[in-house]
C-alpha cells in the first residue's frame, strides 16, 4: 500500500529545496486510460449490486473527476447513509480494479513524458523539477496504477482522495501536492483531463495543460485550460516550461514549430 501524502512529505522535505518547478499529474485519463472503464464499472456495479441505473450523462456530469462519496450523495440524495456510501465506494473501486484493471493502457505519450521529467530531476546543471500525483481516487487505485506502469520511483509525493476532505473542483488537492514538493503554486503546471480538475488547478493559481481523453476540448478550454492536446505524444518539458514562463528563446521557437494539438 502506498503511504500517500503523509509519508511523501518526508521525501519532499529531504529533497533539495530549490526546485524551480513542479508537474502535478491527475491519474484517471492522464496516466491511465480508465474513464470508459470507470463508466462501465459504475454501470455494471450499480445494476448488479444496487439495482440502480447510471447513465453516461450521470457519470460525466456528477462522477468523473470527483470523489465517489460526493457523487453518490448528489445523485441519490437520502438513499444511502454515510456508512453505506463509504462501503459502496470501496466495493465499486475493487470491482473496477478486478474486472477492468488487466486490460487498461497508459495515455499515449505519458510514460515517455514521465521518463523525461524523471531524468531532469537528477541531471547535473538542469533546474530540478518535482513530480506529484494528485488524484481524487482512493489510494488503492493509485497503488494499482503506479505498480501497473512501474512508476514506483516516479513521484516525489502522492495525494489521493483519502488525504483531502474537499474534492475537485476545490483546489485543495493541488495545493496539498505543491506544498509536499516544496514548490509555489505559480511554479506548478497541472496535467488534467476533466473540467473539474482544470477548474481546481486554476483556482490553485497554477497553469494547466489538459488532454482531451475524457471530455471535449471546448469544455476543457471553457474551464480555463491554458492548452489542450489530444494526448501527450507532442508534450515535453520545453512545452511545460513555456507554459510556466521558464523557457528560453530557443526552447520557445522549438515549441512554436511543433505540431498543433489538432483538437479543433
Amino acid at each position: 500500500m502506498i503511504a500517500a501524502a503523509t509519508a511523501s512529505a518526508a521525501a519532499a522535505t529531504a529533497a533539495p529545496a530549490a526546485a524551480s518547478a513542479a508537474v502535478l499529474f491527475d491519474m484517471d485519463g492522464v496516466i491511465i486510460l480508465s474513464n470508459q472503464a470507470h463508466l462501465a464499472a459504475w454501470q455494471a456495479f450499480a445494476r448488479e449490486r444496487l439495482g440502480l441505473e447510471i447513465t453516461a450523462e450521470m457519470f460525466y456530469g456528477a462522477i468523473s473527476g470527483r470523489k465517489n462519496e460526493e457523487a453518490l450523495a448528489e445523485l441519490f440524495p437520502g438513499r444511502f447513509t454515510p456508512e453505506q456510501i463509504q462501503r459502496i465506494s470501496a466495493e465499486k473501486e475493487a470491482f473496477y480494479r478486478e474486472r477492468f484493471g488487466p486490460q487498461l493502457k497508459p495515455v499515449p505519450g505519458i510514460l515517455e513524458l514521465i521518463a523525461e521529467l524523471r531524468a531532469l530531476r537528477t541531471s547535473d546543471g538542469m533546474p530540478p523539477v518535482r513530480l506529484a500525483l494528485a488524484t481524487s481516487g482512493p489510494p488503492e487505485n493509485a497503488e494499482f496504477t503506479i505498480r501497473k506502469f512501474n512508476l514506483e520511483d516516479a513521484f516525489d509525493a502522492v495525494v489521493t482522495g483519502k488525504d483531502v476532505t474537499r474534492a475537485k473542483p476545490d483546489p485543495t488537492i493541488y495545493l496539498k501536492a505543491a506544498e509536499l514538493v516544496g514548490v509555489e503554486p505559480y511554479r506548478c503546471v497541472v496535467l488534467e483531463d476533466a473540467a473539474a480538475g482544470v477548474t481546481a488547478a486554476k483556482r490553485a493559481g497554477m497553469r494547466c495543460l489538459a488532454v482531451a481523453t475524457s471530455e471535449p476540448p471546448e469544455r476543457l478550454l471553457a474551464a480555463g485550460a491554458d492548452e489542450v492536446r489530444p494526448d501527450f505524444t507532442s508534450v515535453n518539458w520545453n512545452m511545460l516550461k513555456q507554459l510556466l514562463g521558464l523557457a528560453g528563446k530557443a526552447e520557445k521557437a522549438e515549441v512554436e514549430t511543433a505540431e498543433g494539438c489538432g483538437c479543433g
